[in-house]
């Protein structure tokens, strides 16, 4: 016969483990915030927007000028990762900034983001040094400036706006780790009651006699506390000792008729 559980009994599992669940919880909020707070290094990013403008033959910008610039951010992308605009930086950064990188820890803290439509981007640095990052950020506007006029065959290269350095870490987002941390001791706690309710073989009420092994209740023995537990155990000696006593004083009697 298939077994079932009722909502109430699935409460009544977890109330009897309350202090599990709440055990794992708290440890996992604990886990969590001290792998944030102390082994995962904050990371700070710094931007420098910039924009680009193609060479036309004539002043006036059309609708079609704008469009092909847009298409060619991912040029200019591909651009300041590749060598022609690293290497410079690489070189620039540990002559006047004393920041000793390879190209490619350049490369992996490096990236360009664009506006959606838009002619404007920017280029990103993100380490563990906020100062480090807008340094890395506007080396890397400048040389790009310097470079693309000549190798992309544009008319203009504008840095609209310097990268500036920014206390505030982006990463690990603190709160978001420690509550993270938190449901999963959670939902560790709950699986971990429901697995110990299941593997406790112990008879636990009386439906379980009578359906699951198909044997009669011929009568049950109410739960006592500790109190009386140690009050019966204090009351049975003197009984005894009463009954023995009662039948020594009936054989002396029987004795002494004799």
């Amino acid at each position: 016969m298939e077994e079932t559980i009722s909502l109430g009994e699935l409460f009544e599992i977890l109330r009897k483990r309350w202090l599990l669940i709440l055990a794992t919880t708290l440890a996992g909020f604990a886990l969590a915030a001290g792998v944030t707070f102390f082994l995962i290094t904050p990371k700070y990013s710094s931007s420098a927007e910039m924009i680009v403008q193609s060479k036309a033959e004539n002043t006036n910008t059309n609708l079609q000028d704008v469009n092909a610039n847009v298409l060619l951010i991912n040029t200019y992308k591909d651009m300041i990762l590749g060598d022609v605009v690293i290497n410079d930086v690489q070189r620039e950064l540990e002559q006047n900034y004393g920041q000793s990188l390879t190209k490619g820890e350049l490369k992996s803290v490096i990236s360009v983001n664009q506006s959606q439509n838009s002619q404007m981007f920017q280029i990103v640095a993100t380490v563990d040094n906020p100062d480090h990052a807008t340094d890395i950020a506007n080396v890397t506007a400048q040389v790009f400036q310097s470079k693309a006029t000549d190798v992309l065959n544009v008319n203009k290269v504008t840095i609209t706006s310097a990268a500036q350095s920014n206390p505030a870490p982006v990463s690990p987002n603190n709160m978001l780790n420690v509550v993270i941390g938190g449901l999963l001791g959670l939902m560790i706690g709950v699986g971990l009651a429901f697995l110990l309710e299941l593997l406790d073989k112990t008879v636990k009420d009386e439906r379980f006699v009578t359906e699951e092994l198909g044997l009669p209740i011929l009568g049950d023995v109410n739960e006592m506390t500790k109190k009386e537990l140690e009050n019966g155990r204090m009351f049975q000696p003197a009984e005894v000792e009463t009954i023995e006593t009662t039948e020594q004083r009936e054989s002396r009697r029987s004795r002494k008729r004799v």
